[in-house]
């Protein structure tokens, strides 16, 4: 399979587009003072990719992984309790983290992947559910409803990563983005992406070319399970305590990170970046408004997947098409009116 990279192919104007945005990022906290700005574009970041990584399964493979939150949580708790216990380093625990979802997503994957649709989508709400329900028995060890305190990230190469300054998380989560980014998008791009399109397109007539579909399937769950780990064991250092409730590892994250991706635009993986930016923006703006906030915030999702039901991407594109096909024609015209 990795001989199949080997016709990699040059980036499209959008991938360059959104690289040049998140490099473009990188300049907020020099622009915008205080704490506050970091802290909100670390969470715009974090729903980012995982929107992104959700895409990549759903929009490329129509895997419907309703679990995500629950590999958020293995790597997670993953990471925490390999520092408490093993007393490795957090920077090792983002490995650790990414590689205890991965082997949950191997071992739910070869179990599941030869369903289709809904059902692969209510056994991995079923895995999910399952660990969250383990972690809060295992007090113990857990410290369950209790809560597990999570330290920080250690110095490295000299550079301190205190909680109390926003500013270094949001540049290591920016690191972290745009290397997974680029990772999705080399596979997405090369001809293991077109093999995935094909699967998506037409599974049956894949399958009779002689490709063996379970394993694209298991090759894409697993790569995103990983990154998932990897980005929920860089949360429990951020956060500081996990909890494992519906709201941080349970279905509301999970409708959290289906929205970001569903409003992006699906199977175009930079379109998460404007669901969470629609997502994380709206919680800002209607933090205050206490019981209208959900009202306001369930409406506008509404009036957005009704307007746009192909995403903000979607709708992007096009746009981008209309103007092409009237640049066309009058293209067209001015070389008749020259002849």
């Amino acid at each position: 399979m990795t001989s199949l990279f080997q016709k990699f192919r040059f980036p499209d104007r959008r991938a360059l587009v959104i690289c040049a945005l998140l490099a473009g990022l990188a300049a907020i906290p020099s622009l915008v003072g205080g704490r506050y700005i970091p802290a909100v574009f670390t969470s715009i970041l974090l729903f980012f990719i995982l929107g992104a990584l959700f895409d990549f399964m759903l929009g490329y493979l129509r895997i419907v992984n309703f679990g995500i939150a629950g590999f958020l949580c293995a790597g997670a708790y993953g990471s925490a309790l390999s520092v408490q216990y093993f007393h490795i380093t957090p920077w090792t625990g983002l490995l650790v983290g990414g590689l205890a979802s991965a082997v949950i997503g191997l071992i739910t994957g070869v179990l599941t992947l030869r369903l289709r649709g809904i059902y692969i989508g209510l056994t991995t709400l079923f895995v999910m559910e399952t660990l969250r329900f383990a972690i809060s028995n295992a007090r113990e060890v857990t410290r369950g409803a209790s809560g597990l305190t999570v330290g920080g990230f250690t110095p490295l190469f000299g550079i301190p990563f205190p909680r109390s300054e926003p500013i270094t998380y949001y540049y290591l989560i920016l690191a972290l983005v745009i290397v997974t980014y680029a990772a999705l998008y080399a596979i997405v791009r090369s001809r293991i992406g077109l093999v995935f399109k094909a699967i998506r397109d037409d599974e049956l007539g894949t399958s009779v070319l002689g490709i063996h579909v379970v394993r694209y399937k298991l090759f894409n769950f697993v790569v995103a399970s990983f990154f998932v780990g990897v980005f929920g064991a860089f949360y429990a250092h951020y956060i500081g305590i996990l909890v494992p409730t519906a709201e941080e590892f349970g279905i509301q994250r999970t409708v959290e990170i289906l929205t970001i991706a569903y409003v992006g635009g699906r199977g175009t993986l930079w379109g998460s970046l404007l669901g969470a930016l629609f997502l994380v923006g709206m919680q800002e703006v209607l933090r205050d408004l206490q019981e209208w906030r959900l009202v306001i915030y369930g409406l506008s999702l509404i009036l957005i997947i009704t307007v746009f039901p192909s995403g903000f991407a979607g709708a992007l594109r096009q746009l981008g098409d209309r103007f092409s096909s009237r640049a066309g024609k009058g293209a067209h015209i001015s070389t008749k009116g020259d002849a």
